[in-house]
């Protein structure tokens, strides 16, 4: 059952719009669960899967991701994890800020992205910078956070469009993790991989495990077999064709890859 976690939670003033909130996350808050309130966080560090709205997805440093009021989620296997939320009640109920819609995900788009871990370090930093303590009135101190919610929506923005002219072989990964995401059924090709984003095959190996923990190849593999977990536990699909729509062909093979991840059969998942 998805329960709901009321305003209240975490807004305990009446002139609170936005929550900067420094998280490690709780196995308690494995349950599926949405917000009466919005929320976008940025991984600073760890592992584990999200699943967005019966979706699955690796977190690794550098994910970033956006929740709208009517999504639900969970965490599960987190390892070490470290992440800064960014709590707001909605688009339109700030103190002073107006119109920000362009800068947060539109219909149709990814809720889950890769952001340069260097650009997310110094968003951190600034988000680190406020103290309450400094401010005697409330409403200067709201407004002060609300300004830097601003400004990191134009950074976040900015850096997850990026897909050229790349600064470092870290903003390459960020966007190969992308890409990977949007084509899990895709046979993998690294060396059409390497052309696409210049970079060598050396440097995207070590800086994708450096990056996530995990080889390129790895990091597919498992997503693969999380969709297609989710598929069988959610839909109601056959273990073919849920192996099929993840890019697993052979039934035999899906099947031994799966008991390998999970430690049952893709048949105790129906």
């Amino acid at each position: 059952m998805t329960i709901t976690l009321p305003r209240e939670t975490h807004f305990r003033h009446p002139d609170e719009k936005i929550i900067f909130h420094f998280w490690r996350p709780e196995k308690s808050l494995c349950q599926e669960h949405r917000h009466e309130y919005c929320e976008l966080f940025l991984v600073e560090k760890g592992s584990g899967i999200h699943v967005i709205n019966e979706k699955p997805h690796l977190l690794t440093a550098g994910t970033l991701c956006y929740l709208n009021r009517h999504d639900y989620h969970l965490f599960e296997e987190m390892k070490n994890i470290r992440q800064v939320n960014l709590l707001y009640l909605a688009p339109d109920r700030f103190n002073v800020l107006k119109s920000i819609e362009h800068l947060l995900i539109q219909p149709g788009e990814s809720r889950v992205w890769q952001i340069n871990m260097r650009v997310m370090q110094q968003i951190i930093v600034r988000l680190m910078a406020h103290s309450t303590t400094k401010y005697e009135n409330k409403l200067l101190c709201e407004s002060h956070k609300e300004a830097i919610f601003l400004e990191t929506l134009h950074t976040l923005n900015q850096w997850r469009y990026k897909t050229q002219d790349f600064a470092s072989s870290d903003d390459r990964i960020s966007q190969i993790i992308i890409w990977l995401n949007n084509h899990l059924a895709d046979p993998l090709d690294m060396t059409r991989l390497c052309q696409t984003f210049a970079i060598s095959r050396r440097t995207l190996q070590r800086g994708f495990v450096d990056y996530t923990g995990v080889s390129p190849q790895k990091y597919l593999t498992i997503t693969r077999l999380l969709q297609a977990k989710y598929h069988l536990q959610y839909g109601d699909m056959t273990i073919s064709e849920a192996g099929k729509r993840v890019g697993f062909n052979e039934v035999s093979y899906f099947s031994r890859q799966f008991r390998k991840q999970f430690g049952i059969s893709p048949g105790q998942c129906l």
